[in-house]
């Protein structure tokens, strides 16, 4: 991952360098083997971008990842050139809303940083950092500048989202043209205009250097893609956050398995009350039958009964 690669370098070289100018001084091998270590191992420790650019008045969002080591720790995001002077501006622990905030993701073993409303005095540099114990503290550093006028690296939203199987498309817009435009997501690779995939997954990347917006086409999604990326102009980044949701095929068929449960539920209601309501109709036609039947033998009987009496009188 080309940020790693950035990473390793800036620990890597100074430590070299100092690796050179103790050899005259004939220190113990074995101790310099442990500075090159340590230097290489802080390099992971706590990583995110190295300078985003944002519009005077907007906000930013900046992802801190760290290592897993410290997923009990604190985390905080401080302002100032040094790590071990900067000052302190929201803690995890006491997440601040309004101006500035944090949360952070265990999980995922990420932090992230929203800073609203921001003003040109808000230049400069800032650390991710995590708490650990006094001067012991680990961070990274990342540079904000906040323009008045056009980022030079910008996204129209930082949060994208996505539906299984479908995709998505990002516009990096950039101002000036440093050189080869990027696509990187934390924890993998980055691929640029003419690469085909990404984490095995199909990308469309288009550089369009008239009207300055670098376009990535992410296809075929799937819930794993959920993560942050990045685009990168090879001077500035800007992080992007894409959340995979489910299917709405795969939502619709639970909903409608549970539709059709009722819907199912409601013939068999439906069948049985009609079975019910032909059930009373017959008996009612029976008993109205009988009645009719019953009350056809009555006046008959009676009306022999009338006419017997007649002729016994007319014999007499």
């Amino acid at each position: 991952m080309q940020m790693k690669v950035y990473l390793t370098l800036q620990y890597v070289i100074p430590a070299l360098g100092y690796l050179r100018s103790v050899t005259h001084r004939r220190m113990d091998p074995l101790m310099l083997l442990f500075l090159l270590i340590a230097g290489l191992t802080g390099a992971d420790s706590v990583s995110t971008v190295s300078r985003v650019s944002a519009w005077r008045g907007g906000s930013i969002t900046i992802p801190c990842f760290y290592d897993d080591r410290y997923k009990t720790h604190v985390k905080y995001w401080c302002r100032g050139y040094n790590v071990r002077s900067c000052t302190p501006i929201v803690h995890t622990d006491s997440p601040l809303e309004g101006k500035a905030s944090v949360r952070d993701d265990p999980d995922q073993r990420v932090f992230t940083v929203t800073i609203n409303n921001l003003t040109a005095g808000e230049s400069d540099y800032y650390w991710c950092c995590v708490d650990i114990s006094e001067r012991s503290d680990v961070g990274d550093r990342v540079y904000l500048s906040v323009t008045h006028d056009s980022p030079e690296l910008s996204v129209d939203k930082q949060e994208v989202t996505g539906v299984e199987g479908d995709s998505v498309t990002v516009q990096c817009r950039y101002t000036y043209d440093y050189g080869q435009r990027l696509w990187c997501k934390f924890g993998s690779f980055c691929v640029s205009e003419g690469s085909v995939s990404l984490d095995g997954r199909p990308v469309l990347i288009r550089d369009d250097r008239v009207n300055k917006v670098f376009s990535v086409t992410m296809r075929a999604l799937e819930r794993k893609d959920t993560g942050w990326y990045w685009c990168d102009d090879e001077s500035h980044q800007i992080p992007v956050h894409i959340t995979v949701s489910q299917t709405a095929t795969t939502t619709t068929s639970t909903e409608h398995g549970g539709n059709n449960d009722k819907l199912r539920w409601e013939q068999v209601l439906g069948a049985v009350l009609k079975a019910g309501t032909g059930v009373f109709y017959l008996i009612c036609t029976i008993i109205a039958i009988q009645l009719h039947w019953s009350s056809g033998r009555k006046r008959g009987s009676n009306q022999r009964e009338v006419e017997g009496g007649a002729n016994t009188k007319h014999g007499s």
